[in-house]
């Protein structure tokens, strides 16, 4: 049985895109740092723009983890909006080896 990688995903910024997009900003974020990418387009209903990371290591609280940031133009927003994620795997990228594991959270 192949082990389960979790953590936590924080997004920090300020835009007026709904949650639903900003939701999903999350899950792509996230997903980029699963498969260790870079750099993806993102779009959704009337914002566009790109969402990367530059490998950094941030801190928030109790928890840390590598740092994505979103560079979209927005409708609602009236121009270019920045926002931050910060992905904080508790698994240490143990993948298949964490199921035999267990975790101090």
């Amino acid at each position: 049985m192949a082990g389960v990688r979790w953590g936590f995903t924080f997004l920090l910024g300020n835009s007026l895109i709904n949650n639903d997009e900003k939701l999903k900003l999350v899950t792509v974020a996230t997903v980029l740092y699963f498969k260790g990418e870079d750099r993806v387009p993102v779009e959704g209903p009337g914002y566009e723009g790109v969402l990367f990371t530059r490998h950094e290591w941030k801190v928030i609280g109790g928890f840390s983890g590598q740092q994505f940031d979103a560079e979209i133009e927005n409708e609602a927003d009236e121009g270019k909006v920045r926002l931050r994620f910060l992905v904080s795997e508790q698994t240490l990228r143990e993948g298949k080896k964490a199921a035999a594991k267990y975790s101090l959270n």
